[in-house]
Order: C-alpha cells, then structure tokens, then sequence
C-alpha cells in the first residue's frame, strides 16, 4: 500500500561549535526546516524484511548538522538479530532531502560488533544524494554483509561537512540504538547526549534478504494457516525454542518448547508482518507470518 507521510517542521537555528576538545559538550547541533517534503514507501515492499526502528506512522521533522564531518546510524543488537542469523544486508535506504542544497557525496558504513562503538568496518560504500527527489532512496551493496546473530550491527551514514544539514531526524522513538552519532576526535554517543539534539532519532533501513529460508531443516516446517487471524500452528521435528518479532525486529514472544508441533496465538497482536523463527536440533528456520 502506497503510504505518504509529510511533515513540517518550524524553522530552527542553534549555535555551532568547532572547537576541537574532547569533550561532548562541545558539539552543538543546526537543525533546519523540511517543510513540503514528502516521501513514499511503496518501494520498499521486497520478499526479505527491512530492519528499522522507523515505526509506522512516525512523522520525520528535519535536518541536522554540527558543523564538521560526523556519522549517524543505527545499531541492530545481536539480541534481535538471532532471528535473521545466515541471512545477509543486500540494500540499504535513506530519506532523500528534497532541495540540492542537500546534495552531495554521502557514505554508508557497516560494522560488525561493538557495543558502545562499532566493531569490525565490512563496508563502506559512496553514494550521491541528488537532494531532488524527496523520498526513500533503496541503495544496492557492493558487498552484502552476513548477519550471524551473534555479532551487533551498526548501519551508519557519514557526511564529509561539505553539506551543512546532512542528516534527516524523526522524532524519538525511545530507542537508544536509534541515536547513535560518531565525531572524529569525540568519539560515538548517544544523541539525546549532545546539546541540541534532545528528542531525535534517525531515519535509515537494512535491508536483510533470504529471511524465508534459513537452516538445512526449512523444508521440514510448516507454519499454517498463513494469514492467520487466530491461532497459528507450528510443526517441524524436534522443535526446542520459538521466537516472534515484529516487523520492526522487536521480540514478542519467546518460549521454550518440546516436540514436533506447538500453536500461538496470534490475534493478541496488531494486524502486521510478523516473523516466526523456528529453533531444533537439526537447525533453524524464519518465516513470514501475516497477521489479519
């Protein structure tokens, strides 16, 4: 379903700081106006699961600089990762401004592990944001990077200063791993830390493909009837552990099991995209659930 969102936001000026210390308190934030912008997800329809902490609904507000090269992105924990463990991040996607004053040579960086920093860089990859077309921009990795589920994920944009305002905001959802920023000589923080950057949060997506089919054992499961209203039956051999996450990868049920069948029940959550992940001795299997 194609869905706009458009949003408005009051034009705001805050000071900026370049000094170069140590010290958080010296980075400062600009942030300006969006206004008339609208972008579309349609696009973003695919057979695997974007990872995202954009939830539905979320109304984005602006841009942000700080005066100086720096990154923005999320962190994924492994902790809601173990449901997408042997698939691999094959696109990633941002907001496009909408004005060529946004324009510009931008970067996406991928690291794997760390937690208060990232870990291990796999990728870094340059894109050109044309700052023309207001929407979601899908970008195909040259190098897909494997998702374990054992090892964090940061997917992380950066900006060289060339563009004053590069980074688009939504209001906070509440997630931590949603405000992640990272200024050479100052290290990474949390942005509800930094002076003027209160109540902001990120708008990016990863892309995580193949999440059907996963584990030697898939064509052992059945998961039926699907769409379900109600409840859902599990079978698969030897099952011991099953696990629901939303479409935003959040846990929503996660219990023990024993045995070749189990049945939950779905009507208590919000109609939806759900995954079901499917744990047993002979390997593990995701697999879409839609939620009437």
């Amino acid at each position: 379903m194609k869905r706009f969102l458009s949003f408005f936001v009051m034009m705001c000026f805050v000071a900026i700081s370049v000094a170069q210390a140590q010290d958080k308190n010296d980075i400062k934030v600009n942030v300006t106006d969006m206004s008339g912008i609208q972008f579309s997800n349609n696009q973003m329809m695919r057979a695997g699961e974007w990872l995202t902490y954009v939830e539905d609904g979320v109304t984005p507000e602006g841009l942000i600089g700080i005066g100086m090269p720096f990154y923005w992105g999320y962190m994924f924990p492994s902790s809601i990762l173990g449901a997408y463990a042997g698939t691999q991040i094959t696109q990633v996607a941002y907001v496009d401004p909408g004005e060529m004053q946004f324009a510009g040579t931008y970067e996406f960086h991928i690291y794997l592990g760390g937690d208060d920093a990232p870990g291990t860089e796999v990728v870094t990859q340059s894109i050109q944001v044309s700052g023309m077309s207001g929407d979601i921009e899908v970008v195909k990795l040259d190098t897909p990077v494997k998702i374990d589920g054992k090892e964090n994920v940061w997917v992380c944009m950066y900006q060289d200063g060339s563009v004053q305002y590069p980074a688009i905001f939504m209001t906070d959802t509440g997630e931590p791993n949603a405000r992640w920023i990272g200024v050479d000589g100052y290290g990474w923080m949390d942005m509800a830390n930094v002076q003027g950057g209160e109540g902001m949060a990120w708008i990016l997506w990863a892309y995580a493909e193949d999440i059907d089919a996963i584990g030697e054992f898939e064509s052992n499961v059945a998961i039926y009837p699907n769409p379900t209203s109600g409840n859902l039956s599990v079978a698969a051999p030897g099952m011991n552990h099953l696990t629901v996450l939303n479409s935003i990868g959040q846990v929503v049920y996660d219990t023990s099991v024993s045995g070749d069948g189990a049945s939950l029940d779905m009507a208590q959550y919000p109609a939806g995209v759900y995954m079901v992940r499917v744990e047993a001795a002979n390997g593990v299997s995701v697999k879409r659930v839609t939620v009437k």
